[in-house]
């Protein structure tokens, strides 16, 4: 009975992303593809040509990079979308929104999933797909929403900032972002 128990207890264990290892800063990851067709305000925004159905973070015109992986399924997500999409506004509009990209990563979501939260939320961020969960995998599995500020380093990206779930204040989150982007 206690192998059982302790087989039971390791297999919960390995089985709960919530209880791995969480990102940290200095943490690396590598160039990663998103595999998604661009929208043309997108593409803009992300200094990416206009039709492509795949890009490399690598190739967004950007300092550094800020990350929204999210769900349609995730409530939290859905409440606090209207708050998200002032926060990008706020900052595509201020001196260091050309310096700094915001994007979000759909996990395990389908294009008509993104595409239907977009719309329901009426998100003016550019956010990709991630049916497969492979884009969730290489970010550590994290739950929803969580946020990363990433910077170029080497062949891939260095975590700066990390924060899983949802933030409390937004001056607040718009300092410690831009200050973990080295950018102010």
């Amino acid at each position: 009975m206690k192998r059982f128990a302790a087989a039971l207890l390791a297999l919960v264990l390995l089985a709960t992303p919530a209880l791995a290892a969480k990102p940290k800063a200095g943490d690396t990851l590598p160039d990663l593809e998103i595999k998604d067709v661009l929208k043309p305000a997108d593409a803009a925004y992300l200094g990416l040509p206009a039709g492509g159905k795949s890009f490399r973070l690598s190739q967004i015109k950007a300092e550094a990079l800020l990350v929204n992986v999210f769900s349609m399924y995730c409530p939290r997500c859905q409440t606090d979308a209207p708050v998200l999409n002032a926060f990008f506004e706020r900052l595509k509009a201020s001196p260091q929104g050309q310096r700094i990209k915001f994007l979000g990563i759909g996990a395990g979501n389908s294009p008509y999933e993104v595409n239907f939260f977009r719309s329901k939320s009426a998100s003016p961020i550019p956010m990709f797909q991630d049916a497969d969960y492979a884009l969730h995998k290489a970010l550590s599995n994290v739950g929803t929403p969580s946020f990363f500020v990433l910077k170029p380093a080497g062949k891939g990206f260095r975590v700066t900032f990390f924060l899983e779930g949802f933030y409390e204040n937004e001056d607040a989150f718009l300092k410690e972002i831009l200050d973990a982007a080295g950018i102010q």
